[in-house]
């Protein structure tokens, strides 16, 4: 893309040192200018308007064979910061979030079992109202970001369906708006996971993913050339069995036999799979569920694969995290079933962020969208190309 405006460009620049000196140490305003391809004078510009803004600071200088010793240069993570909540079905996580994406402070708390539109909403301005009650400067605060299953449109923040709670076409951003003074975003919950994985795992846009996120439901999506080519597959709803009802209607979807409201249903004594995998410690009922599950999750994998030919899968969401016995039962039935073609190809991993992909998915969709802009820099890089 070729920017006719001056001003549109030094913006695009600053953006882009901004986003070099967050994601490398110890770098020089020389080191901008050659790694970026500007000249001194406009990298100088740059640089002291960042330490104007705070965005930046300078940490000293660095020794050198000869000559004078340049100054190093660092991002300020303090200068700014993001709101970041994720809505399960089970539980809602909320979080503060620095610009290097760690948490200042975290909490979750039990998701109402059937909420309405409007006491999610209450919920949401009263726990954003005791997060900014105990910042020093609630000023610094950039924008707020939500993630939540189900069909969103991001443009208006509008929750267009979830099925669990039976909400549709609920205005869930503009009704916020009326109540917190800083911008916001909604989106869906797999997307976010998938930001997050390229944020904070720093995935290969190289690479072909397809990623799950495995909990009380199963959502998916694949990823091409960095790019989400599809976040609204119907993966949990693969028919695996001839028996077996799910509550979208149809009979044996994947759902039925992995997904979480299903794997707690024949165990009145426990409300989540975590209880369930300390049940089937001394449980063969409950071990030969979890391992069926497992096995399940292997082989809906491989018709998934068979269509799309990831490079590698990754599973996150809750039980992304079930014990070892159970994810290696997941990759043999997987490999055992799998054509050679796709065993050669695909690599099944969890994801590196652990329980919190959701929270810092969710995170990585806030920073993205009010501070750095890497989607967009991405966007444009491949437009000039």
């Amino acid at each position: 893309m070729h920017f006719s405006q001056p001003t549109a460009a030094r913006q695009i620049n600053r953006l882009r040192t901004l986003n070099l000196i967050a994601m490398h140490e110890d770098l020089s305003r020389a080191d901008v200018a050659r790694t970026l391809g500007l000249n001194k004078v406009s990298t100088s510009e740059i640089v002291d308007l960042l330490l104007a803004e705070g965005m930046i600071m300078e940490t000293g200088t660095r020794a050198t064979a000869a000559g004078r010793r340049p100054v190093s240069l660092e991002l300020n993570k303090d200068a700014k910061m993001v709101l970041v909540l994720d809505i399960g079905t089970r539980n809602t996580s909320v979080a503060l979030i620095n610009l290097a994406g760690e948490m200042l402070r975290f909490e979750r708390f039990p998701t109402a079992r059937k909420p309405s539109p409007e006491q999610m909403a209450a919920t949401i301005i009263l726990q954003t109202q005791k997060f900014l009650s105990r910042m020093k400067d609630p000023a610094l605060v950039s924008g707020m970001a939500i993630s939540i299953s189900g069909e969103v449109e991001p443009a208006t923040g509008t929750i267009l369906r979830q099925g669990d709670w039976e909400w549709e076409s609920v205005p869930l951003a503009f009704a916020l708006s009326k109540h917190l003074k800083f911008p916001l975003i909604v989106e869906n919950n797999v997307k976010s996971m998938i930001l997050g994985e390229r944020w904070f795992a720093d995935i290969n846009a190289e690479t072909t993913y397809f990623y799950v996120n495995w909990g009380e439901h199963i959502g998916a999506a694949y990823l091409a050339e960095g790019k989400i080519l599809s976040h609204d597959c119907q993966f949990g709803h693969i028919p695996v069995a001839r028996s077996g009802t799910c509550r979208c209607g149809a009979i044996g979807c994947l759902e039925t036999l992995a997904a979480g409201w299903a794997l707690v249903e024949n165990f009145p004594q426990i409300t989540s799979v975590k209880q369930l995998c300390t049940l089937a410690e001394n449980d063969s009922s409950a071990d030969s569920d979890l391992l069926h599950a497992a096995e399940s999750m292997g082989l809906a994998l491989v018709s998934a694969s068979a269509i799309l030919m990831p490079q590698r899968i990754i599973i996150g969401g809750g039980i992304a995290a079930l014990p070892d016995r159970y994810f290696t039962a997941l990759r043999e039935t997987f490999q055992r079933a799998a054509p050679p073609v796709i065993r050669e190809r695909t690599t099944i991993q969890r994801t590196s962020l652990g329980e919190r992909a959701g929270i810092l998915g969710t995170a990585a969709m806030a920073l993205d969208e009010f501070v750095f802009k890497r989607t967009l820099l991405d966007q444009l890089k491949h437009q000039r190309v």
